[in-house]
């Protein structure tokens, strides 16, 4: 992936981020976003300070970024645009910069500091990435030590051998006619919503694959 602010987009909100010097490397090293589109979801414009990048776009109801935050964003640079939103909206900060970047056709983000303290903004971000509209996008959370993202159709996971992978169905269920290169395979069966049982399955190869149909699977996968 070659760092294209025409391609990518890194979207930093407001959650934890407990290593940002590693988890920038991360994005840079594991995924190519360099040199990229940063738009922070209001507060989060502090996270992209402390792994030193300086928000292209702010935006939000500003109930969270601190005016010192601001201040230092003016210092690094004054080409920084603040977008703000009614506190009274229907929408979550996060939502709109997705939406931001979409509008100006971004096909891949990865969105930092997407969970944290607060559940209900952490599974937020989680369930915004099955939304309708970012059916066609390459989307991913990614946190300290995972990435988090959603599959629709039949796919390869790459990982580690012995590393951790996680299925959940986020729709009444998921049908997988076969898995590949995972210790608990599926195969000809339903991963149902509830109760969860694709939880700590274990890479066995470096690929995995994953043939499904007629659901919206997450996967969260270790770093």
């Amino acid at each position: 992936m070659s760092g294209n602010k025409n391609e990518q987009a890194i979207i930093v909100a407001n959650g934890v981020i407990k290593d940002p010097a590693l988890t920038y490397k991360k994005v840079v090293t594991l995924y190519g976003f360099m040199g990229c589109l940063v738009i922070s979801a209001d507060g989060g414009a502090e996270n992209a300070l402390r792994m030193n990048l300086v928000p292209d776009v702010v935006i939000g109801d500003m109930d969270s970024i601190k005016a010192t935050v601001k201040e230092n964003i003016r210092v690094k640079s004054n080409k920084t645009r603040y977008i703000s939103t009614s506190a009274d909206k229907d929408k979550s900060d996060t939502q709109l910069a997705v939406e931001y970047a979409l509008d100006l056709g971004i096909k891949k983000m990865i969105i930092l500091g997407a969970l944290g303290d607060r559940i209900d903004h952490s599974l937020a971000n989680i369930f915004l990435l099955t939304s309708p509209f970012l059916r066609d996008i390459d989307i991913r959370i990614l946190t300290d030590n995972s990435e988090i993202f959603i599959m629709r159709k039949p796919g390869t996971l790459i990982g580690d051998i012995e590393n951790i992978v996680t299925l959940i169905s986020l729709s009444p269920y998921t049908y997988f006619i076969k898995t590949k290169g995972l210790k608990y395979e599926l195969e000809n069966e339903k991963l149902m919503f509830s109760p969860v049982r694709g939880i700590s399955n274990v890479f066995t190869e470096k690929k995995a694959y994953i043939k499904i149909e007629g659901g919206i699977l997450l996967v969260v996968k270790q770093l």
